[in-house]
């Protein structure tokens, strides 16, 4: 096992030398204006053993020297002078290609993705969306509805960048930052003809004995209950309810 990690490093620092980097494509080209090492190390803010660590490492992988080291000049050998338009061709679209790549990425349109439990009513929302369009219209809104369990999984999964959702039945993750947004109340629906729509207020152990309709997979089912069950009252599921 040591012998194979061994060898394993030893082909990687291999690969990593026969490997040609565009930072020694530029060194290679101010030593060509300059015909000076030191010189262009100045030029490219380097120290002159780095830039002349590059040109070796370059040399290595063109197998051959490009620069005639002589004790009051430096100029190149038949090898980089066959390089030379190649290597200066390289670096400009790779100039070219960034600047490109740069005006693209200026000018493209920022995509964010948000998701948002089915079950938050839309006018908490409709207000919000109107405000950030307005303060950021450069920025184009995809949304995503779902329960609160597929909304946290496509936030964890980058799915969507930012998701609204309230999931009381588990701790917080911690991959995840969190934001308070707002607090709603819990409310109780009922027909015009109930018993108990003429209260101003209901108490849980007020309902004991009655039927219930129930979101199937309700974030809030099994904190409702601990409620309930905490009281003693019980109510009679008759539906139930994506």
């Amino acid at each position: 096992m040591v012998a194979c990690l061994h060898a394993s490093i030893e082909i990687a620092a291999l690969q990593q030398v026969e490997r040609m980097e565009m930072h020694q494509v530029r060194y290679f080209l101010a030593v060509c204006e300059h015909l000076s090492f030191t010189q262009a190390a100045r030029r490219c803010h380097v120290t002159q053993p780095s830039l002349t660590r590059a040109i070796q490492l370059l040399e290595k992988e063109f197998g051959g020297h490009l620069f005639h080291r002589e004790r009051s000049r430096i100029h190149l050998t038949e090898l980089g002078r066959i390089v030379q338009p190649y290597l200066q061709e390289a670096w400009e679209n790779a100039q070219v290609a960034k600047r490109q790549a740069k005006d693209y990425v200026s000018r493209a349109p920022t995509q964010l993705k948000l998701a948002i439990m089915c079950t938050i009513a839309p006018a908490l929302l409709i207000q919000l969306f109107a405000r950030f369009r307005a303060s950021r219209p450069d920025v184009k809104l995809e949304l995503i509805d779902g329960t609160a369990q597929s909304v946290e999984e496509q936030l964890i999964g980058s799915v969507a960048e930012v998701a609204i959702y309230c999931r009381p039945d588990r701790a917080s993750d911690s991959r995840l930052n969190y934001l308070p947004l707002f607090r709603e109340q819990m409310m109780i629906v009922l027909p015009p003809t109930h018993r108990l729509t003429s209260r101003d207020q209901i108490e849980i152990s007020d309902l004991a004995g009655e039927r219930y309709v129930q979101r199937s997979f309700c974030e809030f089912n099994d904190v409702v209950d601990s409620v309930f069950d905490a009281r003693g009252v019980d109510c009679e599921t008759v539906y139930r309810s994506d």
